[in-house]
């Protein structure tokens, strides 16, 4: 293959450190095509921003670089910080499908543990009490950060029986949607039911959804049959890995 002049290419690295070129200018995605995470653009920590540019031959006839960057930096120059894609790799932290369904099972299961020491702080300390549904929306964003980097809230869905709505999270690399729901006097079990019977004919249609994950928070056991209630929304669908969690004081 023949080299041609020396060419200015642009890049972005996304937090799995998925490198991709262009020879066009700035790179308008956002979201990386191999993995489908975020591309990283800045420190997170000290906001250096992170080389976007390399000169190099051209290879021909593809045009691709001669000379790209062999990996992209392992940390920040300015503050340290290691960036993402170098803890996955020290830690073989990349997850399988698998793993990563049951990672967020294992979060919901744990839900009303992690709430009852949050109430036990220090010396009086205010904390976050859990008494609606957007607590448990803000708490559950919070443990999902332990394992996923790409987390996306409140995702549109397709139109389903006249209307559309919002998925709570999507997370994106795992196609795992997140769906919660909190118990309260004024909704009943069967109103949870209904509804969630409606989100799982509406959120199957997403494309690429691999799993459907409910949570039900239901710290004051409103709920009388929930193994029943389980087995019900489970059989709904058996195109789609659909798990319903039920997370209560026992």
């Amino acid at each position: 293959m023949f080299k041609i002049n020396d060419h200015t290419y642009y890049y972005k690295i996304c937090i799995n450190g998925h490198m991709i070129y262009s020879t066009s200018g700035q790179i308008s995605d956002e979201f990386c095509q191999t993995c489908g995470a975020a591309f990283l653009i800045k420190c997170k920590q000290c906001s250096k921003p992170l080389p976007s540019s390399f000169k190099s031959t051209a290879l021909f006839p593809s045009g691709d670089p001669a000379h790209p960057p062999h990996r992209p930096p392992g940390a920040c120059s300015k503050c340290g910080k290691v960036f993402p894609w170098t803890l996955k790799q020290a830690t073989h932290a990349e997850m399988t499908d698998n793993e990563a369904i049951s990672s967020v099972i294992n979060l919901c299961d744990r839900v009303h543990e992690v709430a009852k020491q949050m109430r036990e702080r220090r010396e009086g300390r205010s904390t976050l009490d859990i008494t609606d549904e957007y607590d448990v929306q803000d708490m559950m964003h919070a443990l999902l950060r332990i394992y996923f980097d790409d987390i996306r809230r409140e995702e549109w869905t397709p139109s389903y029986a006249g209307g559309s709505g919002r998925v709570d999270f999507l997370i994106k690399p795992y196609m795992i949607l997140l769906e919660i729901k909190k118990t309260r006097q004024s909704l009943s079990e069967k109103d949870i039911g209904n509804q969630l019977i409606e989100d799982i004919g509406r959120y199957r249609q997403i494309h690429g959804a691999k799993a459907l994950i409910c949570f039900i928070y239901d710290p004051e056991e409103r709920i009388s049959n929930p193994k029943g209630l389980i087995t019900d929304l489970e059989r709904l669908d058996k195109n789609i890995d659909l798990r319903v969690i039920i997370s209560s004081m026992k």
